[in-house]
């Protein structure tokens, strides 16, 4: 959020605001800070739609803000990712990661064994800051309530 207003200052087409917003909260401040949209992401994971497996929606049932990090060991460039066992072992960002894409498929037969005993320990569980905001509703009944709720907060100020 800091950078919503540093990037609307500094360029002169609209800014999509992204990362950590979850609620009409995050929607109204990403607004307030000059944004004229926002992307949310981690939000729609836990829709039936995604395509989540049970155990990567397990973990974003039980993570928390502080439990997130950038990673590159999955795929070879950084995104924010649940800490789990892979992480923790080699660290968040490593210099010996395959180039993109080839990490995901160095990974491979370890995540396979792994989540066959039910194990996310070398799983990408991809998540932003605020998974635990995340509501398990159909999509597009999800989508509606985000709208709602942001125009009764909008109106409420």
């Amino acid at each position: 959020m800091v950078l919503v207003p540093q990037v609307v200052d500094a360029v002169k087409v609209p800014v999509i605001a992204a990362g950590g917003i979850a609620d009409a909260r995050g929607v109204v401040a990403a607004f307030a800070l000059g944004a004229a949209a926002v992307q949310i992401g981690t939000a729609y994971l836990l829709c039936p739609e995604a395509k989540v497996s049970p155990l990567y929606r397990e973990a974003l049932k039980n993570t928390t803000d502080t439990q997130t990090t950038l990673t590159n060991i999955f795929t070879g460039r950084p995104a924010r990712g649940i800490i789990n066992r892979a992480i923790k072992e080699l660290g968040p960002i490593s210099e010996n990661v395959p180039d993109f894409p080839l990490a995901a498929t160095a990974f491979g037969p370890l995540r396979s064994k792994a989540e066959a005993a039910g194990s996310s320990d070398f799983t990408p569980l991809w998540s932003g800051q605020a998974a635990r905001l995340a509501r398990e509703l159909p999509a597009a009944e999800l989508t509606k309530r985000l709208a709602t709720e942001t125009l009764d907060k909008l109106r409420s100020l």
